[in-house]
């Protein structure tokens, strides 16, 4: 595979992860909805038991589709470190994206895992931490003046 494959692989893979992540937050969306609707009246355990499952699904499948991302970068940028100690030249393109330190922080391990873009497991873990709230803590009561 030359440079221009693996790029055209990689915008590919970035361009479905953009379409996949506005979806996923969109759905994250409505589950704070159902949260906060939970929250302003009467919910039930059943109620309160799903709307939390709902909504750890999603930041499951966030976690998944951020590493998703991360996989891809890493493959790319070991694909064209490849092409690169093969001898082949790279492209101006491909030479400015295996600087950024982001992807070569990444291209360093091209497994696949949750757990190897901290910032991304922070986010997740917020938002965890911020619909479980919304659903489970008590409500105060409002004072009126």
């Amino acid at each position: 595979m030359d440079q221009f494959q693996t790029l055209s692989y990689l915008q590919m893979a970035l361009n479905t992860n953009a379409i996949y992540t506005a979806a996923t937050f969109f759905i994250l969306w409505v589950a704070f909805r159902f949260a906060g609707k939970m929250r302003e009246g009467e919910s039930t355990m059943l109620g309160r038991v799903l709307t939390s499952l709902f909504g750890l699904m999603i930041i499951w499948n966030g976690l998944i589709l951020f590493s998703s991302r991360n996989f891809s970068i890493s493959s790319a940028a070991s694909g064209l470190k490849s092409i690169k100690a093969s001898g082949q030249a790279l492209g101006a393109q491909a030479e400015a994206f295996l600087t950024v330190p982001f992807v070569t922080s990444a291209s360093a391990n091209t497994e696949f895992s949750i757990f190897s873009d901290i910032p991304s497991l922070i986010f997740w873990l917020v938002v965890t931490i911020m619909l479980l709230s919304v659903i489970w803590m008590p409500v105060t009561a409002k004072k009126s003046s």
